[in-house]
């Protein structure tokens, strides 16, 4: 009847808003095509520029989101160089301009999966959910994973994503072992 097919077209569109927003990085869509070529390369070192809302900053945590969960988005699927997701689990650092004005209100917010990111309503298509998803996370709970004493996210396949910024001391940045 058109009631039944109303409601299981509700639970459906409930069920992918749900899968969408628990599991962002797989519904991830690079902005522009540098974004792609930036995802498909292979090199050691690469520069991203751009100017201001050019998606820098996402295309970069979604690489490390990409590389840490080993989950491939469907938009890179064709694309995405497999031997990038050989070396799992992997450690990563993030180094970023201010542990206090970058890291706390921009960079955590861009990964941690129930926060939305973007301009108007939640799930809207302009912004996205956070890029790890909550399965990915040690123990299935940010809180738990994540150490404010050392900033670094511990992921449940024993990889982790450590924090640091510009204006630490340079001795802090030293030493460690890091895949990306």
């Amino acid at each position: 009847s058109d009631a039944e097919l109303l409601k299981d077209t509700q639970e459906l569109t409930e069920l992918w808003e749900t899968r969408r927003r628990e599991n962002a990085i797989q519904f991830y869509e690079p902005v522009q095509e540098k974004a792609r070529a930036f995802h498909a390369s292979t090199k050691r070192e690469l520069l991203i520029s751009g100017g201001n809302r050019s998606s820098k900053t996402d295309t970069a945590l979604a690489e490390v989101a990409i590389q840490a969960t080993g989950i491939v988005p469907y938009s890179l699927q064709d694309i995405y160089p497999k031997e990038k997701l050989l070396r799992r689990p992997i450690r990563a650092r993030v180094v970023v301009a201010s542990l206090t004005d970058t890291l706390e209100p921009v960079i955590k917010p861009k990964l941690q999966w129930w926060k939305w990111n973007g301009p108007g309503e939640p799930g809207s298509v302009r912004g996205h959910w956070g890029w790890i998803p909550r399965t990915a996370l040690q123990y299935g709970d940010w809180t738990k994973a994540y150490s404010e004493k050392y900033r670094t996210l511990h992921l449940a396949d024993g990889g982790s994503i450590q924090f640091n910024s510009y204006d630490q001391e340079r001795e802090n940045l030293a030493g460690g072992s890091f895949h990306l």
